[in-house]
């Protein structure tokens, strides 16, 4: 993924956040519930501190962002 695509997954995500007023784990719970793999721990680091992380792991997120579930 591009460097935009990957700042827009970020954008999306912190803005289903914002928007059902979730912790970072309740988030990663909710993402996990809907079937999907995902490590709080990186998911944090990701939306708040900008961890770089792979495209396997990146298209989860996206695939959240566009169908939560």
């Amino acid at each position: 993924m591009t460097p935009t695509e990957r700042e827009q997954v970020k954008t999306d995500l912190q803005a289903y956040v914002a928007q059902h007023g979730l912790s970072i784990h309740d988030l990663a719970a909710r993402m996990k519930s809907s079937g999907r793999k995902v490590d709080a721990k990186v998911l944090h680091r990701f939306l708040d501190r900008g961890l770089l992380v792979d495209d396997t792991i990146l298209s989860v997120y996206r695939g959240f962002v566009d169908q939560p579930g």
